[in-house]
């Protein structure tokens, strides 16, 4: 493998992102060397959670895929569900994301997504409430009432209370 320096892919995603504080030196050798992933979860809301990784597991749009270091460069649209993240040390995550999309290039990884929450911080009291009020608003439809919007609550709920505490 040819020796791979941030790509301008990276580059640019770093002075987007603005994580570029959060990336090392020393990660950069892990990441270029093929032997981990750097990891950058976003959502509208911000950011969610990046680091340096194993290996990673998410809700593709046709299937659960996991990515390795040395992973092919890939595209993908995702679903709702839960994210899986494994780092060096062996210690494992589980996230709980919405629909979105993922980019890996040159063991960079980039998720973009609605939301995501991870599944040890979850408030269920509130997710329950959530899924109350959109069932709610679904039952009831109105003029005022957007069923996308709230058809999107309904599943952010449900998916918050499904991986709660995992």
């Amino acid at each position: 493998m040819a020796d791979v320096h941030k790509s301008d892919f990276t580059a640019n995603l770093a002075s987007s992102l603005d994580f570029s504080a959060e990336f090392a030196p020393e990660h950069e050798i892990v990441v270029r060397e093929g032997r981990g992933l750097w990891i950058d979860i976003r959502s509208p809301d911000g950011h969610i959670w990046s680091g340096l990784l194993k290996s990673i597991t998410v809700p593709g749009s046709k299937g659960s895929m996991g990515i390795l270091p040395r992973h092919a460069p890939l595209m993908s649209s995702l679903d709702c569900g839960p994210t899986k993240i494994t780092g060096l040390d062996g210690k494992t995550r589980l996230f709980v994301t919405g629909e979105g999309f993922v980019e890996v290039f040159n063991n960079f990884v980039l998720m973009l997504v609605d939301f995501g929450d991870r599944t040890d911080k979850i408030d269920v009291a509130r997710a329950k409430e959530a899924r109350d009020r959109a069932e709610t608003r679904l039952r009831t439809p109105t003029e005022d009432v957007d069923r996308v919007r709230a058809e999107a609550a309904m599943q952010r709920a449900v998916m918050r209370i499904r991986y709660a505490g995992k």
